[in-house]
C-alpha cells in the first residue's frame, strides 16, 4: 500500500495493481474481523473506483498488458539502482529502488508463476536492499560486491 501511495500520481497502474495484490494479500489473512473490513472495504471501493476511471487504459483492464507494464517498470527501477550501486553510488534511493524493483516483482505474481529470471531479479533486488540497507545503518563501507547474475 505504501508503494502504491508513493506511486498514484506518478503512475496510476502501478498503484492500482499494487492495491489489487494488497486486497488480495488482505483477503487470504482476514476477511472478516471489523478491522480487516475497515480497510479491505475502502480498499475495495478505491479499486472499483479506479476501475472505471481508467477503463480505457489497457494496462488497467487487460492483465497480459498490466504484466508488461509493472515488469518494465520494475526492470528500470532495478537497472538505475544495480547501475548506481556498481558505480559505488549507492545510499537510501539505490536501497528504495532495489526494494520497490522487488515488491513490483511481488506483484507480478498477481497475474501468475514468475519466469526464472523475474523471481531472481524479485530475490536480489530485495537482498541487495537489505545489504545495503544493513551497511549504511551500520557505518560500514561494503566489503563485497555481487551481482544480478551470481
Amino acid at each position: 500500500l505504501k508503494l502504491a501511495a508513493e506511486h498514484e500520481t506518478r503512475d496510476p497502474v502501478v498503484a492500482y495493481w499494487a492495491r489489487i495484490t494488497a486486497l488480495q494479500a488482505g483477503l487470504q489473512i482476514d476477511k472478516s474481523s471489523a478491522e480487516a473490513l475497515a480497510v479491505l472495504l475502502p480498499l475495495m471501493e478505491w479499486l472499483e473506483g479506479q476501475k472505471k476511471v481508467h477503463k480505457e487504459n489497457d494496462a488497467v483492464v487487460n492483465e497480459v498488458v498490466a504484466s508488461a507494464h509493472i515488469e518494465n517498470y520494475a526492470m528500470k527501477l532495478f537497472l538505475y539502482a544495480d547501475k548506481s550501486d556498481r558505480a559505488g553510488n549507492f545510499g537510501k534511493n539505490v536501497v528504495k529502488a532495489f526494494y520497490s524493483s522487488g515488491v513490483l516483482f511481488d506483484i507480478m505474481q498477481t497475474f501468475g508463476e514468475l519466469t526464472p529470471e523475474v523471481a531472481h531479479f524479485r530475490k536480489y533486488g530485495k537482498m541487495k536492499a537489505a545489504y545495503i540497507h544493513n551497511c549504511l545503518k551500520n557505518g560500514e563501507v561494503r566489503k563485497r560486491s555481487f551481482s544480478a547474475s551470481s
